[in-house]
């Protein structure tokens, strides 16, 4: 009972079968939560990677009401803030907080992909929402994750998830949505969430590269194929690594805008629980973890959807999914006809650059946790996602890309 808590004044069961945590979060802040952990049985442990740090402890089962529950949860899944400094730090520099409690507050309900259904939200008011709580749907008692590591989507959801994606890309195409400060910047110009780890890289390399053999027993370019890889590297992460993703960004801030989720990785997407038995055509979709949505074009969408969680076989599909996917785009909003095919491939291939560029520097706070217990299936993720990258600009010709533009360019400037 939530009365064993001592909760009966905090947490508040309404009526719409929502729970609202306001007076408990303003009274106990985050404090509780130990007291929570202590009383409340949790199993079938729903295991989200992200920004967000999701435990065992953050999904409470079983909830029963002291009065008529009408129609309230019997289980949910809280977020709060991670609780490794580097990550959380890194969820902030993005604003990763503020934008997945403002998603929930003013776009969910007009976004055409299936959200979780939020119970309640809260934050300390900060403008990066320092300290926060998210109550929203155990979406584990209908769904099943797929798994970054070993249950990528195959062929058929990712061409699924493709055309589903169109529908919100047509609907907010070059709309006001895209113009709200907490979306865009003033300038209107498209800058990758994370582009100030990007230009951390330089500094970031040669520890990323002696932190990855440590964890791995090997350098990330020891491949037969990789020399390419390293070339590639060594011109997004050398001297002329400012001028470089400043003409990608050039590029891409050319192009029409519109909604994008920014994240859609395999472990921020569930599917109809397979046993169900229910085919890619039949299963519900549903999309979490809305922390980097932005506007821009949509290239980049496809980039961080398929990068680290396609294995090379569907993966390869990307150029004929791309295609089938501007095909619908237009076909909702003709207006989109004006971003060709050859611009949304472009756009695709240059992200993997600056996402490349970004999770070196990412690395340097993350491999260390990688030969504890904790981080074993980070660093399979890691390693599994990783090699699947460097295939994918291998097979893009990321590296031809990127001497075009360098070859322009001068070092950039040191400041004295």
């Amino acid at each position: 009972q939530l009365t064993r808590l001592g909760l009966e004044d905090g947490l508040e069961q309404q009526r719409k079968g929502s729970v609202s945590l306001r007076r408990f979060y303003a009274r106990r802040c985050l404090r509780l939560f130990p007291a929570c952990y202590a009383y409340i049985a949790v199993v079938s442990v729903l295991a989200l990677v992200g920004f967000v740090s999701l435990t065992a402890r953050d999904q409470l089962h079983s909830i029963t009401y002291t009065g008529d529950p009408g129609g309230a949860p019997k289980s949910v899944v809280m977020k709060v803030a991670n609780g490794v400094k580097d990550r959380r730090d890194y969820a902030l520099l993005a604003n990763a907080y503020t934008k997945e409690l403002r998603f929930f507050q003013e776009l969910a309900s007009e976004v055409p992909l299936r959200s979780p259904k939020l119970y309640a939200s809260e934050s300390d008011g900060s403008e990066r929402s320092e300290v926060f709580i998210i109550v929203m749907e155990d979406l584990s008692t209908h769904s099943k994750v797929f798994d970054q590591v070993e249950d990528p989507p195959d062929e058929a959801f990712t061409r699924k998830m493709a055309l589903e994606v169109a529908a919100m890309h047509a609907k907010f195409w070059q709309s006001e949505v895209t113009t709200r400060p907490w979306l865009s910047r003033p300038d209107g110009r498209y800058v990758f969430s994370f582009d100030p780890l990007c230009r951390m890289s330089p500094g970031a390399l040669a520890p990323f590269r002696a932190l990855w053999k440590q964890m791995y027993g090997c350098d990330i370019f020891d491949g037969e194929p990789d020399s390419d890889m390293e070339e590639l590297t060594a011109l997004l992460c050398g001297p002329k690594c400012n001028g470089i993703h400043d003409a990608i960004y050039d590029i891409l801030s050319s192009r029409p805008k519109t909604l994008l989720h920014g994240d859609l990785r395999a472990d921020n997407t569930f599917r109809t629980h397979p046993d169900q038995g229910k085919t890619a055509a039949e299963s519900a979709v549903t999309y979490i973890d809305w922390q980097v949505i932005h506007a821009g074009p949509p290239g980049p969408e496809f980039t961080q959807a398929w990068m680290h969680s396609l294995e090379p076989e569907a993966r390869r599909k990307d150029k004929d999914i791309l295609r089938q996917y501007h095909d619908r785009l237009v076909e909702l909003n003709p207006a989109a006809a004006a971003y060709t095919y050859d611009m949304l491939v472009e756009d695709y291939r240059l992200s993997f650059c600056f996402w490349w560029s970004g999770i070196i520097t990412l690395g340097v706070g993350t491999l260390p946790s990688f030969d504890q217990p904790e981080g074993a299936r980070m660093k399979q993720l890691w390693g599994r996602g990783l090699e699947r990258s460097k295939a994918a600009m291998r097979d893009l010709d990321c590296l031809g890309l990127i001497r075009g533009i360098a070859a322009g360019l001068p070092d950039d400037l040191i400041p004295v």
